[in-house]
């Protein structure tokens, strides 16, 4: 993965300042895993989605970015 310098701090852009965060935390957690690894673990992640999308009604409501992070980490 590319490094980049962050020009921006987080009183300047908060959504910002996360996106870069968790960017980093995906990084150190990946950076040993194999492609094949990181790919299957994604498409498991995906169906799990794909099914409580399908069971969830429309108009459930967003979820917070504890709960974003949470998943794309965890």
């Amino acid at each position: 993965m590319e490094t980049y310098k962050n020009d921006y701090t987080k009183e300047e852009d908060e959504t910002l300042w996360e996106l870069h965060e968790i960017r980093n935390e995906l990084y150190k957690k990946l950076k040993s895993k194999p492609v094949a690894q990181i790919n299957e673990d994604a498409m498991r992640k995906f169906q799990i989605w794909k099914k409580e999308k399908s069971n969830s009604p429309q108009d459930s409501s967003a979820l917070s970015n504890n709960e974003i992070k949470d998943r794309l980490i965890g």
